[in-house]
């Protein structure tokens, strides 16, 4: 039997997937939630929603793909059809409807069923839900228009059983600029599920006094994978020797991290 999965509604981080897309004066969508994250088991069938809002000034024909997404290493979103990426689940997912005209100022929901295979490894599987503008052709004539095509994504992740993520750091460097400092963080995700930064870069003198604490951004590792992470504080250092230390928690039994040494002449 179905049942309605849990929704679990995480904040957007991808700089790509905005949450409306605008692209003409009175073509305005969003989508609603950007992202989602369904914890599941072998054999489990279950529905869950997408609220689609026009918020322009004129209806709207839309067409829902579903693709493969993967992330190059400095974190820019690549979308593409399936291609036998282990970690997809594009073929577990049906949606409906996958054509639709939405008015403006109407919200539309958007079903769509997930079917996870049995026997899958546990591990995290992901996939895209893109909704793209589509021409209102008439039956029987040729649309001679030049058409702008805009897209935007609902990311979805299925986690199947209880992966472990495991992963470690492998650089720390840094970048001086007139106004701060830039540190990129190497990542690498060993593991068959994602995990997301969460930590802090903290900056110490030569005396052993913090400067600087920084937030770690909050971004995806796909599962085996490389990740560069930037890092930017906009304080100015004085002239001298600074030691910088990396740490996130990946939501395993350790913290991982780096450090580096730089100096500000």
């Amino acid at each position: 039997m179905a049942r309605k999965f849990l929704r679990i509604l995480l904040s957007l981080t991808f700089p790509v997937f905005v949450p409306v897309f605008s692209i003409a004066a009175d073509v305005s969508i969003s989508v609603t939630p950007i992202r989602v994250e369904h914890p599941v088991i072998q054999g489990e069938r279950g529905t869950d929603m997408i609220l689609v809002a026009n918020e322009g000034a004129a209806p709207t024909r839309l067409k829902v793909l579903i693709e493969d997404w993967t992330l190059s290493k400095d974190g820019t979103p690549i979308f593409m059809k399936a291609n036998g990426n282990p970690f997809s689940c594009v073929e577990w997912i049906k949606i409906n409807p996958v054509d639709f005209r939405i008015g403006s100022g109407q919200t539309r929901q958007v079903r769509y069923t997930i079917t996870v295979p049995q026997g899958i490894p546990d591990g995290g599987y992901r996939t895209a839900i893109i909704f793209e503008t589509a021409p209102d052709g008439v039956p029987g004539e040729k649309n001679r228009s030049v058409q702008v095509r805009g897209r935007i994504a609902t990311i979805v992740y299925v986690v199947v059983g209880n992966p472990a993520p495991a992963g470690h750091a492998d650089s720390l460097k840094t970048t001086l600029r007139k106004d701060g400092i830039d540190f990129f963080l190497t990542l690498q995700n060993t593991s068959k599920v994602h995990f997301r930064t969460k930590g802090t870069l903290s900056v110490k003198d030569s005396n052993g006094q913090k400067v600087v604490e920084i937030g770690m951004p909050d971004v995806p590792i796909l599962p085996e994978s490389e990740r560069e992470i930037k890092i930017s504080s906009e304080k100015l250092l004085p002239k001298g020797s600074y030691s910088a230390l990396a740490v996130i928690d990946i939501r395993s039994k350790d913290l991982i991290g780096a450090e580096t040494t730089f100096s500000v002449e």
